[in-house]
């Protein structure tokens, strides 16, 4: 039976033993060579230091309830706003120019590629304590700034560069946001005084265009009403008394102007009677007392004999028509003066209103304007506060050192991975090529193919050639293993970094002395 026929029915044994003792020299050789070559390249991964400072958020000294600040925004907030001002562009080439070696380790000249890399290695980190239970959050109580580098002194002293700017930055926000709260307040209370200058302006000017109906008259107004209106009914009892008296004069003189009597007291009547409706210049009046005059002066034609016979009953009425006509007089000054009042008093309701809406205005100005003052008080205390120092600050809880160990790498970790893919990258590569080999190896092979034992196994019979040959070959091997192990020392001596620095290295890093 040929062994084709065998090939898909049966499947030969893999020997990953003989595998591996096969190819054990090959094996040996890519151990060495790859723990070598992971040695290297562990050792000259470069070495990263982190200065670290701890930045303590110190709460407002003077109680709030005595002195609000103006700043409002959490610390956590304000933290990364500073942040983002001192991760600048401007700021970070600064720090770069006086550290030259950060140039010179970034491995490039571009500009941008520099500062993003600076970037990079700077870390803030916050510190939280416990829940607030106001707004459900945790209050940032400190924060952590560290900077990365491959040289210890940079890295403290761009840590410690970094430290300063955020103290000055933090002093820096927190004096322009209360200089920027109190020169907005202040400028509020000079657009307010303003307001309140014209508003007062305003009720000066409406006062005297409005002198006469100030509603503050009133009551005088009222009582001047009231003296007018009894003068007024005293000076016509008095009207009325005088020419009662001059009827009976005229009657005991004898009839003088006795037809008209009757006429006159009903003209006297009728202006009374007007007076109290009219002003003294209506025409009616005016037409009634001219008539009355009339009269009061023309004697009867028919009696002239007689009238003139008694000229002190004349002289009495003649004394009687002047005392009348002053009277009447005084009555039209009392009547202007009544009616001068009475439209005092009507229009003072239409002055009291408007007089009413110019205070409104003037109260509401003045209580802002008051409120304004106040907050323009309390923000200049804030800002003080600022300036002294005394409201919430940072403060060094714990300055940037100098780092005496690696933050990063672990070389200890990558060692043991790589020494672990030096032993398993080609014990593997032996045991997938054992698995997919298909030759026939051993009598056990031969037995499984044949159904039936060997008579004899004879063992391979190596000539003095072949011996020859596999020793030429293990030398040549053994050499170039030397060989390559030399040209990777050469390389690392002369490329990465002097051998007997990394001796010492080596000794510092697993403690020999």
């Amino acid at each position: 039976m040929a062994y084709e026929d065998y090939e898909d029915q049966i499947e030969v044994p893999t020997n990953y033993i003989a595998a591996i003792a096969r190819y054990k020299i090959h094996l040996i050789a890519a151990v060495v060579l790859l723990s070598l070559i992971s040695v290297a390249v562990v050792t000259a991964i470069p070495a990263v230091y982190r200065s670290q400072a701890i930045v303590l958020v110190e709460t407002q000294q003077i109680p709030s309830d005595l002195v609000r600040s103006t700043v409002t925004s959490i610390a956590a907030e304000r933290i990364q706003i500073i942040k983002q001002r001192v991760m600048t562009r401007d700021r970070l080439l600064e720090i770069a120019n006086k550290h030259p070696s950060i140039k010179a380790n970034s491995g490039t000249e571009l500009v941008s590629r520099l500062v993003q890399d600076m970037r990079d290695n700077i870390a803030v980190e916050l510190i939280t304590g416990s829940m607030n239970k106001r707004n459900k959050a945790a209050a940032t109580i400190a924060f952590k700034v560290s900077y990365d580098a491959l040289s210890p002194g940079v890295a403290q002293s761009v840590a410690n560069d970094l430290v300063t700017l955020f103290l000055d930055e933090n002093v820096k926000a927190r004096t322009e946001r209360a200089s920027e709260t109190t020169e907005f307040l202040q400028s509020e209370a000079d657009k307010l005084q303003q307001q309140l200058d014209k508003t007062e302006q305003a009720i000066a000017d409406y006062k005297q265009q409005n002198k006469d109906a100030l509603p503050e008259h009133l009551n005088l107004y009222i009582a001047m009403l009231e003296r007018a209106q009894s003068n007024r009914a005293e000076l016509q009892r008095k009207i009325e008394s005088e020419i009662n008296q001059r009827s009976l004069y005229e009657v005991q003189g004898g009839g003088v102007a006795a037809g008209s009597v009757p006429r006159l007291v009903e003209l006297e009547t009728e202006y009374e009677r007007l007076s109290a409706l009219y002003q003294p210049s209506h025409p009616d009046l005016i037409a009634l007392q001219q008539e009355i005059e009339q009269l009061s002066s023309a004697p009867d034609k028919t009696d002239s004999s007689k009238t003139s016979g008694n000229s002190v009953v004349a002289a009495k009425i003649a004394s009687a028509n002047t005392q009348i006509a002053l009277l009447r007089k005084q009555l039209a000054k009392a009547d202007q003066q009544i009616a001068e009042l009475e439209g005092k008093i009507i229009k003072i309701p239409q002055v009291e209103r408007g007089l009413l809406a110019l205070n409104r205005d003037y109260r509401t100005v003045q209580e802002q304007y008051e409120q304004i003052v106040g907050n323009t008080m309390q923000a200049k205390m804030a800002e003080s506060l600022e300036q002294g120092r005394k409201a919430e600050r940072f403060s060094i809880l714990e300055p940037p050192l100098l780092p005496d160990q690696p933050y990063k790498p672990d070389r200890k970790k990558f060692l043991g991975v790589g020494l672990a893919m030096s032993l398993g990258i080609p014990f593997g590569l032996v045991i997938l090529a054992a698995f997919f080999d298909k030759s026939v190896r051993g009598a056990a092979a031969v037995e499984v193919i044949t159904n039936q034992a060997p008579l004899v196994v004879i063992s391979y019979i190596e000539t003095d050639d072949e011996k020859g040959k596999k020793k030429k070959n293990i030398i040549r091997g053994v050499g170039a293993v030397l060989v390559l192990s030399i040209v990777c020392i050469v390389i690392f001596h002369t490329i990465v970094m002097p051998l007997d620095f990394l001796m010492y290295k080596l000794m510092f890093r697993f403690g020999l002395s």
